[in-house]
């Protein structure tokens, strides 16, 4: 999976690197009249390298976040304002058929070309605002879950916090100012799905910091292994969070009891061979649900939205999920690249819930129509 993701990004690199200097040909042919395809995809590559470079210097250097922010955006410039070119040169193509057999008047080159120069301006605007605003504002979701069996728990809340990615995009005081927001929320458990400790450099004190928001939530703060945990030491954050009141789910469940009332929270391990993702998923599933009581609230934790499937069969009352960033393009609430079969937003299956949360991070610093958010689930 992991080369098969590095293909796509040298792909579309060099792809998009030929369009974008296709498009500064076509704006103005006197810019650069030679070895322009050359010039682009070599400041390209060096941006690309210099990007790279900057995750290992230390987070304190100057200017250093500033730096990956406008390397961001002139890559999402690039990308924004080729496939604008691209449906532009289609739009004409198609334009110029119809033209043929309808028109009476020539078709005014200047006049087209002109308005297509005049629309680069609202696409890079759009630019700006998913790299600079939309990434960085966090919004609060609330919703109401309906559990039969709520009983003694009827108003339990249960806030929700996925896909942080602690690191270069996501600082150490973001994450506090974060915390201090799930924790106004007065919720009673705290669930993490992953994908939080993303930087070896800042995970042992990431730990610390999410840890000292336990006493926050009445039942405290339950979590489960997003992939990107795999990519980095798991091994010195699962002996950090080991020394802390986090309780980590892996394929098991923990039990709470209120008078005559249980809440069941489960979490599952995160599949890693997508070959057999499913069998993988049912795995984890069938040992996690060992020992449910069959009448108590089901909660489960889990990074992959496919788990929903898997909180569906098995009668879960509600799904929590990540992994997927609600796809971090969206139009009009709709992701333009689903990708996922559950994408963003809730889902429901009769009585059962599963939702898949867009996400308060990212490891790519671009959201449009997509913002991050953190959730509230309230139990009724």
């Amino acid at each position: 999976m992991f080369y098969i993701f590095i293909m796509s990004v040298i792909t579309t690199f060099i792809v998009f690197s030929l369009l974008f200097a296709r498009l500064l040909r076509t704006i103005n042919p006197r810019l650069i009249r030679r070895n322009i395809y050359l010039k682009i995809f070599a400041v390209n590559a060096l941006l690309l390298v210099f990007l790279y470079v900057t995750k290992f210097l230390p987070l304190q250097f100057p200017l250093l976040s500033l730096s990956q922010r406008l390397i961001i955006i002139c890559f999402v410039s690039e990308i924004f304002l080729s496939a604008f070119y691209v449906l532009a040169k289609v739009f004409f193509y198609l334009l110029d058929l119809w033209t043929r057999t309808h028109a009476a008047k020539p078709v005014d080159i200047s006049r087209r070309k002109f308005l297509a120069q005049t629309l680069l301006l609202p696409v890079e605007g759009a630019v700006l605002y998913g790299s600079v605003l939309e990434s960085s504002d966090i919004v609060v979701k609330n919703h109401t879950v309906k559990i039969k069996q709520a009983g003694d728990f009827a108003g339990l809340k249960i806030a929700h916090l996925t896909d942080v990615h602690i690191g270069s995009y996501f600082t150490m005081d973001k994450l506090r100012e974060t915390l201090e927001r799930l924790a106004g929320m007065h919720a009673d458990v705290l669930a993490i799905t992953g994908d939080i400790f993303d930087d070896d450099r800042l995970n042992k004190q990431a730990i610390s910091i999410v840890d000292s928001y336990n006493d926050k939530f009445t039942y405290g703060i339950y979590y489960c292994w997003g992939n990107h945990e795999y990519f980095r030491d798991i091994t010195a954050i699962r002996a950090n969070l080991a020394k802390t009141s986090i309780r980590l789910l892996q394929n098991d469940n923990i039990v709470i009891h209120k008078k005559n009332s249980e809440l069941c929270l489960l979490g599952v391990d995160y599949p890693h061979d997508r070959r057999i993702f499913s069998q993988q998923a049912k795995q984890y599933m069938d040992t996690a649900m060992q020992q449910v009581p069959e009448n108590s609230i089901k909660i489960l934790l889990a990074h992959h939205s496919d788990f929903i499937d898997n909180g569906f069969a098995n009668n879960i009352d509600l799904t929590l999920t990540g992994h997927t960033h609600g796809g971090q393009i969206g139009i009009l609430g709709q992701p333009v690249f689903p990708g996922f079969k559950y994408v963003r937003g809730m889902f429901k299956d009769n009585d059962k819930y599963g939702y898949v949360s867009t996400g308060a991070g990212s490891w790519f610093p671009f959201r449009l129509g997509c913002p991050p958010e953190i959730t509230l689930f309230i139990i009724v």
